[in-house]
């Protein structure tokens, strides 16, 4: 087999800073990441005989049939739900009829790649309504980011809006024994064993830039201008497969050997919200266990200011993470400081971090709150997007232009609260602090519902984590 990696092509622009080290997020071009591709024919009695589908067709299912710890995992992962998910169903409806169809692949191409791909997911024009059908009971479809998606990975273009090649003719992994050539046409590939190549495969969908030139996912980006990234200190290197495939000793068949194998739970923050979905249990354990490892929140006080007022300094520092925080679609994902200052009597003296009525931050840039100049010293982190107008949206395909308040991997940030010290009757006083995390904003669910385009029925209630919590005694004076 003849593997070539042609070279890499650096395309920096300035596209979001990395506040704490200076550097530029940066897509990678790959001219071309051939993977030695070779066509399996007549002659290779495989795939023509109908020993095996093609390789393009091949259906988790199938798959599993032989490897069923893996699909097993695999089933349990937001993977396996990308398409079933009824928000992003929704999200792509509205999409679709919003912009009359010129959305087009932009949301299936990487939570459908093996169908958007193939060509199976056009979009229609019925009675002057643009859609996308959307068959779940097509494997292609239905299953989204499937065993294909990533073991006939042929090429990857570029770490951004899955730009990648699927082969149908051949298997790829990071090693190709002769037992797996004997059951299925499979060849080893660096994007499997290569520490950067193998990143790169991720990065092709887990970056991402919307239709009119928005960065909305930096997580690939983010990573690669990090220090995790950095092969020459391999006590601070990571790989994504390192935290999200991490590794274990089983069969990678039901009668194969005892190996060094990857999960392929693919561990995230990401939850399936719909009832039912197999192992939602385990999934919601996950995101609580990430997310309680990878932030120090500091609560301090820093005395009476020239105004009388008591300053109370909350940090948020981002550890053991090689992403910012929050990563991944940072336009719907809120993390925030829920604080708290009680006198010495319990009475509450001062709140920032609280919701409205309807569940809402009350945050004065995106306005939806029912009280949006409630909570003036909210300490929310995000990413924060805006139409043509200059105007907060809500959608992705709607941003023109963005503001983030992201925390870069190992950086700290930090806001004074001033609280007037005569509210605090009493001259010891109890902080509590919270910092706080959930992937979606009610507004936005409401929007959906509202729309006609979700069935609120369809879905859990979006669950609020509690990643770190601090609780300190100070004295006024």
């Amino acid at each position: 087999m003849l593997n070539r990696i042609l070279s890499i092509v650096m395309t920096i622009g300035l596209l979001v800073a990395c506040a704490d080290e200076g550097r530029e997020l940066q897509t990678i071009l790959i001219d071309s990441i051939d993977m030695g591709r070779s066509d399996v024919g007549p002659d290779g009695g495989i795939g023509s005989d109908g020993a095996v589908p093609a390789v393009g067709l091949a259906t988790p299912d199938y798959c599993g049939s032989c490897h069923q710890q893996h699909f097993e995992q695999w089933r349990t992962s937001m993977h396996a739900n990308s398409v079933q998910d009824p928000i992003f169903r929704a999200l792509n409806k509205k999409g679709i009829e919003e912009t009359e169809g010129r959305l087009d692949q932009f949301c299936v191409q990487c939570h459908a790649p093996n169908a958007s791909l193939r060509g199976l997911l056009p979009v229609v024009e019925r009675n002057g309504r643009f859609e996308m059908p959307l068959d779940l009971s097509n494997p292609l479809i239905g299953q989204g980011v499937q065993c294909t998606s990533c073991h006939s990975m042929a090429m990857v273009e570029a770490t951004q809006n899955a730009k990648i090649v699927l082969s149908d003719t051949t298997y790829y992994g990071a090693s190709a024994s002769e037992a797996a050539t004997r059951a299925h046409p499979i060849e080893p590939a660096p994007l499997f064993s290569d520490p950067l190549q193998k990143n790169i495969m991720c990065g092709s969908c887990h970056d991402f830039v919307n239709p009119n030139g928005v960065r909305l996912d930096s997580t690939f980006s983010t990573w690669y201008s990090n220090a995790y990234n950095d092969v020459r200190n391999p006590e601070r290197h990571r790989t994504c497969q390192d935290c999200h495939m991490p590794t274990y000793e089983g069969p990678i068949t039901k009668d194969g050997e005892t190996r060094t194998l990857h999960s392929h739970h693919f561990l995230g923050v990401y939850q399936a919200l719909q009832p039912g979905f197999p192992g939602q249990e385990r999934q919601a354990q996950i995101a609580r266990d990430l997310l309680s490892d990878c932030a120090i929140l500091d609560v301090r006080y820093n005395g009476i200011d020239e105004l009388g007022n008591a300053v109370i300094i909350v940090s948020v520092e981002n550890i053991n993470n090689g992403h910012q925080l929050p990563a991944g679609s940072t336009a719907d994902t809120q993390v925030w400081v829920h604080l708290q200052i009680f006198d010495e009597a319990d009475n509450l003296v001062f709140e920032s971090g609280m919701t409205d009525a309807n569940g809402d931050l009350m945050d004065g840039v995106m306005g939806h709150s029912l009280d949006p100049d409630g909570d003036p010293e909210l300490m929310l982190f995000g990413q924060f997007i805006y139409g043509q107008d200059g105007g907060h949206v809500n959608f992705p395909w709607q941003a023109h232009s963005f503001t983030d308040n992201l925390i870069g991997p190992g950086q700290r940030k930090w806001r004074d609260f001033p609280v007037p010290a005569l509210q605090i009757s009493t001259n010891q006083f109890r902080v509590l602090a919270t910092l706080n995390y959930r992937t979606f904003p009610p507004f936005l669910i409401r929007d959906l519902v509202d729309g006609g385009y979700l069935d609120p029925q369809e879905i859990s209630p979006i669950p609020t984590i509690e990643m770190e919590r601090t609780e300190a005694l100070f004295r006024l004076r």
